[in-house]
This record gives C-alpha cells, structure tokens and sequence, in this order.
C-alpha cells in the first residue's frame, strides 16, 4: 500500500496486518522485518474503533501518519459498508481518518516549535546554514531555499549521533503557500523516510504563522517523492488530505 501519492509522488509503502489479538513485542517486530517495508501497522478491532501499533524495520514507533492512513484504508477495503469515520487508538493517542469521494482526510496532533539556543549547534554539525532552528520531537533545520534542500548530502552517521529527536527534518518554504522537507531516522532504521505524515505535526505551525496562511501543500522531496494537502486547525490538531493506492492485507487469526 503507498500513502501520500500525487504530483508526480510515488508515496511511501506500508503493510497492514489484521489481527484477532494482540501478539508480544518480539513476535510483532519479527513480522515487520519479514515483510521489510518501511513500517508494518498492527490493527486489533475494539469498541471504539481500532487499536494500533506501527513497527519499523529495529523499534516500534510512537506515532506514524503513513502507517495510520495505510490502516485506515485497509479497513474500509475489507469492510465495504464501514462508517466514514475510523478512529485508530494508540498508548500515544488517537488517530481520525475519514473517507470522502475526494480521498482521506487525517486528523493528527500539531506540535508546537521550541527556540532553544543550544540547538544552533546542530547546523554546524549537519553541515548547513540554517535561517532557522527549532525542535518538537524532531529537530527541525529550516533552509533558505527548496534547492538547499534537495542538494544536501547527508551523513548517516552524524545524523545517528542526534540521540535527543525522532527524526531530524530540513524544511523549505515553497511559494507563497507551500514548504518541502526531507525526513531522515536512522536510529529507527530508516535512513531517508520517503513520505511522513507524522513529520506534519513538527511543521505545519510552523510555517502556517510564518506564511499566515492555514492550509498548505508540502512535498517531501525523497526520491520516491510525497504529496500532501495540510491545513492548521484552531485546535492542537492538523488534518491531511492525501491519497492511498491499496496493494496488499494480510489477516493473521
């Protein structure tokens, strides 16, 4: 299944496994390298939606946009006459997806930017000059223009000695209306993501105050390639409207 596609974005792959219980840790993990995609998204139906755990190829993560969409959409291809609205229930909080005749719309939590002075180290390590830095729980690097963005070279081994982020983000504005990013996390076992919703919730607040504007398009310059419709809401959350090809459900029993 690939999520975040459009304008030329391939979008990132994920699987979905179906379960009728929950399995231990080790036995998740084992199943996610098995199918080596970037994340495998766990689903145990309950009451009041769905529960979900998102594993990568080394760690469980705490909350992936990819991965979350993935399941979303997996569940209404398996269930035809679903209700449109699908809440996806996490220990990190809880994911709304809803299904529309223009494709999904996401809702996830927005994450406001610390201004720290001791994080202006992190350019000079990275090897950038940065107009901006701050941190969520990723460590965000704003550069001046798209194109620095796309040229930067990274050293994964720099980027792994970032022990305190997620992830670490170069962003860019794009337009009067629009920024891009690379998201790379290494320490979960994934050097370059190719398409992060989670990443949003570092950046939408962001350049929504920066740009003034609520809604923005953002590419995720991978090689792949990611594509999104963001918009800030007056509340804590953001939503995304994105696309979804389904490939592939496996339901294990």
């Amino acid at each position: 299944m690939n999520v975040f596609t459009g304008e030329g974005a391939i979008g990132n792959p994920a699987a979905v496994v179906k379960l009728s219980t929950w399995l231990p840790e080790n036995e998740l993990q084992m199943l996610s390298q098995h199918l080596k995609q970037p994340v495998t998204s766990f689903i145990v139906d309950n009451e009041q939606g769905y529960e979900i755990r998102w594993f990568a190829g080394e760690v469980e993560i705490n909350l992936c946009g990819h991965g979350s969409l993935a399941a979303a959409a997996a569940i209404f291809e398996m269930t035809p006459n679903h209700k449109p609205t699908i809440q996806l229930i996490s220990q990190y909080g809880t994911v709304v997806v809803n299904k529309s005749a223009n494709g999904y719309t996401m809702t996830m939590p927005s994450w406001q930017p610390e201004h720290k002075p001791q994080l202006e180290k992190y350019s000079t390590l990275l090897g950038v000059e940065s107009i901006d830095i701050f941190s969520t729980r990723d460590l965000v690097v704003v550069l001046d223009s798209e194109q620095q963005v796309r040229n930067f070279k990274p050293d994964f081994d720099v980027i792994k000695s970032i022990r305190d982020y997620h992830a670490v983000i170069l962003t860019a504005q794009k337009g009067n209306s629009g920024y891009v990013l690379r998201n790379f996390v290494p320490n979960i076992g994934i050097d370059e993501d190719i398409a992060t919703g989670s990443a949003q919730c570092s950046l939408v607040s962001y350049w929504s105050n920066r740009l003034s504007v609520n809604e923005l398009v953002v590419n995720q310059l991978s090689a792949q390639g990611g594509y999104f419709h963001v918009r800030q809401n007056q509340s804590n959350s953001i939503e995304l409207t994105v696309n979804v090809l389904l490939t592939q459900v496996i339901k294990l029993t």
